[in-house]
């Protein structure tokens, strides 16, 4: 009995032994840390199975496997197939029903419970697609197996590396930088092709193809051109403005050119209806008289040879002498030295900006036709007074002597002024032994337009020409029925 009670004693301190080691399913509690673990103390891995069938192991080289029994990284999972909406056997973090990031061999959904959006990560072996466009199939960033890139779709461009596909209510390329560096810069090396290059297909879009704008003092675009061909800039249309350049502020330019200027054709507007307070100007001869052309070199000194001055002698006018007869032709402007050239060096950039005063040489034009017009009816004034002279003296005897009593011969001198606009005025002679005396002016068809009696002696006879139109006209001298000379007049509106 005895001996019974002491081998019942020995096994069971071997059972309580062996249960101590174990690790019980309702769990376990006086754990060592560092000598308690669950794993192996050999080379054997560690197997997990539900329902007899393995579904994750841990090899002897630490790599975790999931739905693989030799894992090749740290952490291998087997996924059960692509990711999409109602699939939960691929890689999932977070709960189905609500925000989750899934996974499969080439997709990374980011979930919010039926809602998504996909990353294709090189897409079999191909594309990687980022994003989606409105839910259809198109992705928002699209790179091809060839590094090019779409932006809106799949489409790429051959021999460009983005495509920008946008959405057909919506701009293309959108950027806003409120910092302080570039909102763009793009360098071209090559020696073919444009650096920039903007085309609008419609024919009937209004739009312009490329637009600057700036609330600041900068530049709406600014175009350099080093190279000893091609363009800075260059701006075509069909149908419409090529270039338009506006500003807002009266005191600067829609253009500044830092050179000469070619054009093939220049017109400004010029149409009555744009005008008001229309009226004639006088005294045009006397500010040409007053004007002072110089003979003169533009500086190409310190930070004057930023402004690219032509060189080589020139001729002109100096703004401050115009200013004091034709004020509203000067203008106070300022160039920018900072702005000039961003090739400048640091040195040139940082010199003081520039004011000076431009001249508005097109206005001058008006005002030197004018003097022109002027000049021209003292001309003929002059000639007018050298004729009168010379039919008198045609009208005296040989000897230079005249007549006891008057000039017995009729005469017939040009109108003043001519061209006429408004009043002219017609003088003729008419001799006392003339009975019957007329002054008859037509039109170009042979028309008698107005009819004038004369008398004896030095006629002056007015006439108003507001009720005639623009044309020539002619004037005819009878005395007593005779004709005695013929003179034309132009009448301008």
């Amino acid at each position: 009995m005895k001996k019974k009670l002491s081998t019942l004693v020995f096994f069971s301190l071997i059972v309580l032994a062996a249960n101590a080691q174990s690790w019980l399913l309702k769990g376990n509690t006086g754990i060592d840390l560092k000598k308690n673990f669950l794993g192996t103390t050999d080379l054997k891995p560690v197997i997990f199975r539900t329902n007899n069938v393995e579904r994750m192991r841990i090899n002897k080289n630490g790599s975790i496997g999931i739905g693989i029994t030799n894992p090749g990284a740290r952490f291998n999972v087997i996924v059960g197939g692509n990711v999409s909406l109602t699939t939960t056997d691929s890689f999932l973090l977070g709960p189905v029903s609500g925000l989750n990031l899934a996974f499969d061999n080439n997709e990374i959904q980011a979930r919010n419970n039926g809602s998504s959006n996909t990353l294709y990560l090189n897409y079999w072996g191909g594309a990687v697609r980022i994003g989606n466009r409105n839910g259809a199939s198109n992705p928002a960033v699209y790179a091809n197996s060839t590094g090019q890139v779409g932006i809106g779709n799949t489409t790429t461009q051959a021999g460009f590396a983005l495509t920008i596909n946008p959405f057909a209510t919506g701009g293309a390329l959108y950027i806003n930088d409120p910092g302080g560096g570039n909102l763009g810069l793009g360098t071209k090396s090559g020696n073919t092709g444009e650096g920039f290059r903007m085309n609008i297909s419609s024919g009937s879009n209004p739009n312009a193809a490329i637009r600057g704008h700036t609330d600041g003092n900068g530049f709406g675009v600014l175009a350099e051109a080093t190279g000893a061909s091609g363009f800075g800039a260059e701006a075509y249309s069909s149908q419409s403005y090529g270039l338009w350049a506006g500003t807002g502020d009266g005191t600067t330019y829609a253009a500044f050119f830092s050179g000469d200027v070619f054009t093939s054709g220049d017109y400004q507007g010029s149409d009555e209806k744009l005008k008001q307070n229309i009226k004639d100007f006088s005294g045009a001869m006397d500010i040409i008289n007053r004007l002072h052309p110089r003979q003169y070199e533009f500086r190409q000194d310190e930070n004057y040879q930023l402004m690219n001055l032509p060189q080589g002698t020139h001729f002109g006018l100096i703004a401050q002498d115009v200013e004091k007869l034709l004020p509203t032709l000067v203008k106070e402007t300022k160039f920018f030295t900072s702005k000039s050239n961003p090739s400048r060096s640091e040195e040139l950039k940082n010199m003081p900006d520039i004011e000076f005063k431009a001249l508005n040489y097109t206005e001058l034009i008006p005002v030197i036709i004018k003097g022109m017009q002027e000049q021209q009816q003292t001309i003929e004034e002059l000639r007018q007074q050298v004729s009168e002279l010379k039919q008198m003296l045609a009208a005296t005897n040989v000897t230079g002597a005249k007549s006891n009593t008057e000039i017995n011969t009729a005469y017939l001198l040009q109108n003043s002024p001519n061209p006429v606009k408004g009043n002219a005025t017609v003088r003729c002679y008419v001799p006392a032994s003339v009975k019957q005396a007329q002054l008859l002016m037509y039109n170009m068809n042979g028309r008698l337009m107005r009819s004038f009696p004369l008398s004896n002696g030095m006629n002056d006879i007015a006439i108003s020409t507001g009720s005639l139109s623009a044309g020539q006209y002619s004037y005819t001298l009878l005395t007593d029925g005779k004709k005695v000379d013929t003179r034309s007049m132009a009448i301008t509106k």
